[in-house]
Order: structure tokens, then sequence, then C-alpha cells
């Protein structure tokens, strides 16, 4: 199982909030395509140390969360924010199933 910050998480969450306000649409496509990003960097790193043991389950769990984010950018772009919100749902289940909370003190 991976870590995540309660930022990151809490992060997604506020994300899915915004996506209820169709004014807020600009911001809501702004955040999934940094969160991309962050994905296709850490995919990146992922896939260079793919030869260092069990790294293939993290490149592949990364992989299919930016599949995820790049289904919902392509339903927010395209105005359907009911859509987008399910997608990031799916998400955010998925986050809690393969994710624990960082720890509050390390």
């Amino acid at each position: 199982m991976f870590m995540i910050s309660k930022e990151a998480m809490n992060s997604v969450m506020s994300l899915r909030d915004k996506m209820a306000d169709p004014k807020k649409k600009a911001e809501c496509i702004a955040d999934v395509e940094n969160m991309i990003k962050m994905k296709e960097s850490h995919l990146a790193r992922a896939e260079w140390g793919a030869c260092c043991g069990n790294i293939r389950s993290l490149a592949s769990q990364i992989d299919s969360e930016l599949q995820m984010l790049q289904n919902t950018l392509g339903v927010l772009r395209k105005g359907d924010s009911t859509k987008a919100s399910s997608l990031l749902e799916d998400y955010i289940a998925l986050l809690q199933k393969n994710y624990t909370p960082e720890p509050e003190h390390w």
C-alpha cells in the first residue's frame, strides 16, 4: 500500500466540491491538469526505477490513476460537471483503497 499526505487528499476532496459550482470550471480544469502533470512526473520516476524490483506495481498504479484523471479532464472540458464529479469520486475511492494516510508525526 502507498501513502498519501493529508494535504493531497484534502485537495482532491475540495476539487470535488468545486465541481458543483459552474463558475469554477476553469479553476477545476487547471487543478486536474496540475494533478495530471504531477502523476506524469511520478510515473516517469517509477518507470526509471522499473529495473529495481517491485516498482512495476507502482508504475501500473500510477498509470491507472493518470488515466482516471485524464478521463475526468476530458469530461470536465466538455462541460459535464456531473459526470466529471462521478469520475472524480471513482478516483477518490481508488486513493482510499490503495493509499494509507501519512502519519501526523514523522
